[in-house]
């Protein structure tokens, strides 16, 4: 097994470690993948090891422990960049606060993991969001509560397992319950009970709240709650089990059935205690007070408070203290200790992203640098395939320049939007940023639709639209072919890559409309004089420099402006240079206005035919307009001659004046001759339309 599919391997096994209900699955799962490893001979890397470790030990009730081990696990995941391990480690880290009543903490990473979750992994957004609930059912905001448990709810349908979707339904159930809601809760449960009723855990979740809603029945009431107990002793989860006691001694001394009670209390209080869960605890010594104050002989009740509620209050002081002080050291030691890789790593990432965007606004062709930008970001971020989408409105395509992960350019295709849905498509329509980790073909077909290719070729994948003047023009596109490769952190700096991006075809585009506008003609958009003198230039170092040179000249167009008018005339000119590119349109071939009613063109070749044939063509053209020229003594319509020389001996041996004159000579003779024709100096006279 290669290395990146061990660790895309290692990534799923922790994405599914929620489901271990206690430590022997726990236990399980941290022996399959040891075993796994050596049969691959493969290395487990220390942050896996942290987190298993760390799952292990929440399971077994060693709560702070397990913190201690996530957090270590975030170090290690930091310097690998692995963003879904740290988002994965602050979601436990955040749970385990809530655990042990520490709802400040609690709230505090369990939104940080929130934040930072990759978008497309609704099923670990979903259990974040569950656990968020919890937080708030704890301390009484149902409203707030339902709402979080609701959205988990469609999330783990989405993109969880048969059975994840059932932890915030039973949340919804216990809150509809709290609210004498008793037939929604009873209906949530009932549409429940098949799918979990070989899971102890699920079970003991399913009888504590059949017991809340039974509790005006008291024999149907404690019954459930044995059974909750018995459930939950089974799936060994020390936390469940010492919450499930308790729910039970609340509900005997609520009905002063205190045969049971004490030997409950002692059980409970023991693992609430082992688990170092102040939240247990306190419910436990809440039920001690209760239990001494409902004592009715008087003088036995005040000798029991007074010494036991002394010894009991001042210890939980202490313990209080001595844990809450524990807690904020163990948060304040290893936050600064994150931050300062945080803020190392950051430094170092943004400076490469800066040296990336100034070699980029340098660059005067993008599509040139692309390999070198794969490059430099490769060390950032795994990179199979790069690319840059150019988008053209008036035919809804997308011209797409790539690089595959060999750095290897390939040839620009062009993907039509009406006939395939693309992520690059979506990304520059929506005008939106996205990035995901685990997309397979149903995800795909739901973002996209039918007309998507269904195949999923990158796991994951960071899509941004590119704005040229405050105009949507392109996108772009870094990929990976395995899964949670970017994260949070990565689409930061992604984001701020498509900045400099944005910027630098900005000035790219600006450059180029800055060039056109010096070297074309405002009025008929061919290119101007200026222009051909910078072009012949050009032309000149090519190796093939025979051309075929014309000049065309509008018939009588001054008497045409002093009959009709300047703004008659200059219709006239756009009308005839549109003509005039329609006929000698070509990748050889370039229109220039020389001057006043003169237009110039250059063909790189000769074919005498072919060019005959074009101004024949062009000539009747110009006639079927029927623009009417009173003053023309060769038409009734507005017409032009064309003169056509050849330049076979090559252009290096002529200056562009020579080029000029030649085929200014041949419009002079197709004059002679009576205009309204073209003359070409390989005929022997002039041909008349």
């Amino acid at each position: 097994m290669a290395s990146e599919q061990w660790t895309s391997y290692l990534l799923e096994q922790v994405r599914q470690l929620p489901i271990a209900s206690s430590k022997q699955q726990v236990q399980f799962r941290l022996n399959t993948i040891t075993s796994e490893s050596l049969r691959q001979n493969q290395t487990i890397p220390p942050q896996f090891e942290f987190i298993f470790q760390g799952f292990l030990y929440s399971r077994s009730g060693r709560l702070i422990e397990s913190i201690n081990l996530f957090f270590d696990a975030i170090t290690f995941a930091q310097q690998n960049k692995q963003e879904f391990l740290i988002c994965f480690c602050h979601y436990n880290i955040g749970t385990i606060y809530g655990m042990l009543g520490n709802y400040f903490y609690a709230h505090k990473f369990l939104t940080k993991a929130e934040k930072s979750n990759p978008v497309g992994d609704g099923y670990i957004i979903g259990l974040i969001k569950n656990n968020i609930g919890d937080i708030f059912l704890q301390l009484g905001n149902f409203n707030e509560a339902l709402s979080h448990f609701e959205e988990a709810t469609l999330l783990l349908q989405q993109h969880g397992h048969k059975l994840s979707a059932a932890v915030p339904l039973f949340n919804i159930a216990e809150i509809k319950a709290k609210q004498c809601h008793f037939d929604d809760a009873l209906d949530i449960l009932s549409t429940l009970f098949d799918d979990i009723k070989e899971d102890p855990q699920f079970l003991g979740f399913y009888y504590k709240i059949k017991a809340e809603i039974s509790n005006d029945n008291i024999d149907d009431a404690e019954t459930f709650h044995l059974l909750s107990i018995e459930n939950m002793c089974r799936c060994q989860n020390d936390y469940y089990q010492a919450a499930m006691i308790l729910e039970y001694c609340q509900y005997l001394t609520s009905h002063h059935k205190y045969e049971m009670l004490d030997a409950y209390v002692e059980s409970g209080l023991s693992i609430a205690k082992s688990i170092e869960s102040d939240k247990l605890i306190d419910g436990f010594n809440d039920i001690i007070l209760l239990r001494i104050k409902d004592i009715p002989v008087i003088e036995i009740r005040e000798q029991y408070y007074q010494t036991l509620t002394s010894s009991l209050l001042n210890s939980r002081r202490e313990l209080l203290k001595r844990e809450g002080d524990y807690l904020q050291q163990l948060y304040r030691l290893n936050t600064a200790k994150l931050q300062l890789s945080t803020m190392r790593s950051l430094s170092d990432n943004l400076a490469l992203i800066n040296k990336i965007g100034q070699y980029i606004n340098h660059s005067t062709d993008l599509q040139s640098i692309l390999p070198t930008i794969q490059q430099d970001l490769s060390s950032l971020f795994q990179i199979d395939t790069l690319a840059l989408g150019f988008y053209d409105k008036e035919t809804d395509s997308i011209s797409i320049h790539y690089i595959d992960e060999n750095h290897t350019p390939k040839a620009p295709y062009i993907t039509n939007c009406k006939n395939e849905a693309t992520y690059m498509s979506y990304c520059i329509k929506s005008d939106s940023s996205f990035y995901f980790n685990h997309m397979n073909s149903e995800q795909k077909v739901t973002m996209l639709g039918d007309k998507c290719d269904k195949k999923v070729h990158f796991k994951s994948v960071m899509f941004s639209p590119i704005k040229i003047n405050d105009e949507i023009q392109g996108g772009f596109t870094v990929q990976a072919k395995e899964s949670y490769q970017y994260q949070a952190f990565h689409f930061e700096l992604f984001t701020q890559l498509i900045n400099y991006i944005s910027i630098a075809l900005e000035n790219q585009y600006n450059r180029q409309q800055l060039l056109y506008l010096s070297q074309t003609d405002h009025l008929t958009q061919v290119w101007n004089r200026k222009s051909l003198d910078a072009h012949f230039l050009q032309l000149k170092k090519q190796p093939s420099n025979i051309y075929t040179s014309i000049m065309i000249d509008i018939d009588h167009y001054k008497e045409y402006n002093d009959t009709y008018g300047h703004i008659s005339g200059d219709k006239v000119l756009i009308k005839i240079s549109k003509l005039i590119k329609e006929h000698f349109h070509g990748l050889n071939t370039e229109v220039y206005r020389y001057g006043g009613d003169e237009f110039f063109i250059l063909i790189a070749g000769i074919n005498k035919e072919k060019t005959q044939k074009k101004s024949h063509s062009l000539l009747k053209a110009i006639k079927y307009l029927f623009i009417p020229h009173e003053k023309s003594t060769c038409s009734h319509y507005v017409s032009a001659s064309i003169g056509i020389s050849y330049i076979e001996e090559g252009l290096n041996t002529l200056t562009l004046s020579q080029v000029v004159d030649r085929a200014d000579k041949a419009l002079y003779k197709a004059k002679e001759m009576g205009r309204d024709c073209y003359y070409d100096f390989s005929q022997t006279e002039a041909l008349i339309q």
